[in-house]
């Protein structure tokens, strides 16, 4: 079944360099610009096109790859369905490095200087792939854009459409046009390749591919440059993805019996003439023709006047942001977009003055761990003003973070949804003090997800239902099955089962458990594929197992594919469902339209509690047992996986036992120690888009005692408590070398010279070029390697580093909060 992004949380980047200010290396391409206009009015025209103007970025005559990396990163972080982007301008291979390296030009680059001025293509991969997007399509219309495909695409669902064969160039167009390949594309676009199915990525590519082939046919010999030649690459089921929703209109065949309506109408003309206008006919067969003419006439005038009337001018929806947890992101995107596109949800029925028939809604749901949620919503001042958040310059008052909700959780919310009803007492008395700026409003309770241990095999001396949490995990570990879950700090289903275990309970076995439970599903598989012949138990919601075991569900992570592993859910008696909660949010600051908002969400919290809103959330996997519903219908939960009727749980957790819970799990009240941050700053580490990543990073050390040194280089900021002011000289001073790095020798250094501090920490930060050439070297201290790179976990070298009670990051979205999590997690308790 085609994948179809929904328009408001897609983004698109057209990027397009018609002009370039050294002639001498790359002419201009003034087609260029019509490349950008044209595709841009595909892609969003009327209801064909899967954008909206607001959502599509166009960015021509970039003078810098820094421009056009920051836009691209800017709606990487942004979108959340499809990320698009492309690109058309001179492309490139230096072929000065050995290896052959394709560079995407901007108006400054030159050739000698490609690897400084130009967008190296594995930079733009890795950035792209780091998007929290669904699905990522990239196309390329330049010269050796087919070199692309010689790079492996990213482990998710990603597209890659280029327009020339490998080492190929190909012809700029006439100036006034766009290039024969951009036409091509813009023409399958607004035509479609189906006359029932819309153009998906791969139906794109196929047409494509014909399209040029016609066009090769039309080329002279003696032309110096090669026929475009697309290629369509895609990753991971990334080619169903849909592009447009046009439809192909097959042409009428011409001939013989296509010509007799015309004759018959060429008589009837003739007749009415000679009747009207002949000889010797009277007056009034005269006036009546006259007048005949006189009335067809006004009539078309008319019908064409009304069928080429302006369509009613719409307003933009009132756009109503909707936080969740991540774990439950991707099901109430889904259930949202059900929201918008039925015709009884009340959302076409007239908001704030918007005319009826427009839209009135449009629902954006974005996510965020649950203790960034609750800090953020303790910090609403904070959170309203970011401006005012850390006005001395970057941390606290005590030395720590300063309190940044807009970065660490997003824009403000209309509704919280968060994945339990215990969440929003974790902060209701923040909220009621004089300096909070929010309201919370009566919670409504949407649906259930009841607490499961779910195992690869059968816990023996145990019931699929009526023994307690700690009596499956005792079971499990009895049977050497490893229990593992998510990270209680930021899991509201790990939170509720550690709530229910005995202190000292050894949950999990990861050096850093995943953040959430979609995460501890993505890493589930990778858990068994890794350990042959080892079984193990997650501690988890029944929706998050619906999405493990049920394949077809539409808010299935992507990282499971198509497979699913066989578990049994064994339901805890004492652990409460999660209830899944609609709180609406109110800020003082947000007083224009405060009004229309309300009613928003009351609309949106009546179409949830009714029948369809309930079918809707049931179809995810949530149990929809809230007392007069309708809701019955189908349900992932129809399995031998689950049982009909699972126990109702024990009592929410106080406010006090939640905290005091994770106060003895570890995190917020353990003792930080000793941490050394070695930036590799060779070239091909310290360059391009990683760059600002790597200062993201090391923004965030702040609270515990930190150090700063460059590989390779020196120590550039001695472990202290240095503040705010001394580790921004520190990164400044951050500066690409023209060597390699030799990684091995400088952990090994550190290591020895940290070997008497307890608890000390080597954060490597690396692109493992050069790593990976190395030996391991035996280490004393743990080390935490943040690779920038997306496959740099499964490395060797990596893997030998961390093994000891390390940690691997690989290159992805949100990585400055996920190191500094990480950095916490393996340096707190003990002494």
């Amino acid at each position: 079944m085609p994948y179809e992004p929904f328009a408001s949380r897609s983004r698109a980047v057209l990027i397009g360099v018609s002009q370039y200010e050294h002639a001498r290396d790359f002419s201009n391409i003034p087609s260029a610009r019509a490349n950008v206009a044209r595709l841009r009015a595909a892609l969003v025209a009327g209801n064909l096109g899967r954008f909206i103007p607001r959502t599509v970025e166009t960015l021509t005559e970039p003078r810098t790859r820094d421009r056009a990396l920051g836009l691209i990163g800017t709606a990487a972080a942004q979108a959340q369905d499809l990320l698009l982007v492309y690109f058309t301008g001179h492309g490139y291979v230096d072929l000065g490095s050995g290896e052959p390296e394709l560079y995407l030009m901007t108006r400054e680059s030159t050739k000698d200087g490609a690897r400084l001025d130009g967008i190296p293509y594995r930079d733009l991969l890795r950035l792209l792939a780091s998007s929290r997007a669904e699905r990522v399509v990239l196309v390329l219309d330049c010269c050796y854009s087919g070199n692309a495909g010689l790079v492996p695409l990213p482990e998710r669902p990603f597209s890659l459409i280029t327009s020339s064969a490998v080492g190929s160039r190909i012809h700029k167009g006439d100036g006034i046009d766009p290039t024969p390949f951009t036409g091509a594309l813009v023409r399958v676009l607004s035509e479609g390749t189906d006359p029932y199915d819309p153009v998906t990525v791969q139906r794109l590519g196929v047409r494509l591919r014909e399209l040029a082939g016609e066009y090769a046919a039309t080329l002279d010999e003696r032309v110096d440059y090669d026929p475009w030649f697309p290629t369509e690459r895609s990753s991971n089921s990334a080619g169903d993805t849909v592009l447009s929703q046009a439809r192909l209109t097959p042409r009428p065949a011409r001939g013989a019996r296509g010509l007799a309506p015309l004759r018959r109408l060429a008589q009837y003309a003739g007749f009415t003439w000679t009747w009207t206008a002949g000889p010797h006919q009277p007056l009034w067969h005269r006036a009546v023709g006259a007048g005949t003419a006189l009335a067809l006439l006004a009539a078309g005038v008319t019908g064409w006047t009304w069928a080429h009337r302006p369509a009613p001018l719409c307003p933009a929806p009132l756009e109503l942001r909707v936080l969740t947890s991540p774990e439950t992101r991707a099901a109430l995107a889904s259930v949202l977009d059900v929201f918008q596109d039925g015709e009884a949800t009340g959302t076409t029925a007239s908001l704030g003055g918007r005319p009826e028939g427009c839209g009135q809604i449009n629902t954006t749901v974005y996510a965020a761990p649950a203790d960034r949620t609750i800090a953020a919503f303790r910090a609403s001042a904070a959170w309203a003003e970011p401006e005012r958040a850390c006005e001395d310059g970057g941390s606290g008052e005590d030395g720590g973070d300063c309190a940044l909700p807009l970065r660490d959780v997003g824009p403000h919310p209309d509704v919280w949804i968060p994945a339990a009803g215990t969440a929003p007492t974790q902060v209701a008395a923040e909220t009621r003090r004089p300096e909070s700026v929010v309201a919370l409003g009566r919670p409504v309770t949407l649906a259930h997800s009841p607490a499961v241990v779910a195992a690869t095999t059968s816990l023996e001396g145990v019931g699929r239902t009526g023994s307690t949490a700690q009596q499956l995990v005792d079971a499990a570990h009895a049977q050497d099955v490893v229990v593992r879950s998510a990270e209680p700090h930021s899991s509201d289903a790990a939170l509720g089962q550690l709530l229910h275990l005995r202190p000292g309970t050894r949950v999990t076995t990861d050096a850093v458990p995943p953040a959430d439970d979609r995460a501890l599903a993505c890493s589930a598989r990778t858990w068994l594929v890794e350990r042959r012949g080892t079984q193990q138990a997650l501690l988890t919601a029944e929706s998050t197992l619906a999405g493990l075991v049920t394949p077809a569900l539409e808010s299935r992570p992507p990282c499971l594919g198509n497979q699913s592993d066989p578990y049994t859910a064994y339901y805890p008696a004492d652990v409460p469902p999660l209830d899944l909660t609609l709180v609406p949010v109110t800020w003082e600051t947000g007083r224009a339209d405060r009004a229309d908002r309300a009613e928003a969400v009351r609309r949106l919290a009546g179409w949830l509690r009714s029948g369809p809103g309930q079918r809707a959330l049931a179809a995810q996997g949530f149990r929809t047992d809230v007392s007069g519903t309708d809701a019955a219908g189908d349900t992932p939960l129809d399995s031998a996986v689950f049982v009909a009727d699972p126990p109702a749980g024990g009592e929410p957790a106080g406010r006090g036992d939640i905290e005091a819970a994770l106060r003895d799990h570890g995190g917020a009240a353990g003792t930080r120690r000793e941490v050394l941050f070695a930036v590799d700053v060779s070239s091909s580490s310290y360059s391009g888009a990683n760059v600002p990543a790597v200062r993201s990073v090391l923004a965030r050390a702040s609270g515990y005692r930190y150090g700063i040194a460059a590989v390779p280089g020196r120590t550039l900021l001695p472990i202290g408590p240095n503040d705010a002011a001394a580790r921004d000289a520190a990164i400044r001073a951050l500066a690409p070398v023209e060597r390699d790095a030799p990684v091995a020798a400088a952990l090994r250094r550190w290591s020895r010279a940290l070997a008497d501090s307890p608890g000390a920490l080597i954060v490597l930060v690396t692109d493992d070029e050069d790593s990976a050439r190395e030996e391991p070297p035996d280490v004393d201290v743990p080390v935490l390697v943040v690779s920038l790179e997306s496959y740099g976990c499964s490395l060797r070298f990596n893997k030998a580093v961390t093994e000891g009670g390390g940690a691997c990051l690989a290159a992805t979205r949100d990585l400055p909060n996920r190191v500094a999590e990480t950095i916490t997690r393996l340096t707190s308790g003990g002494s």
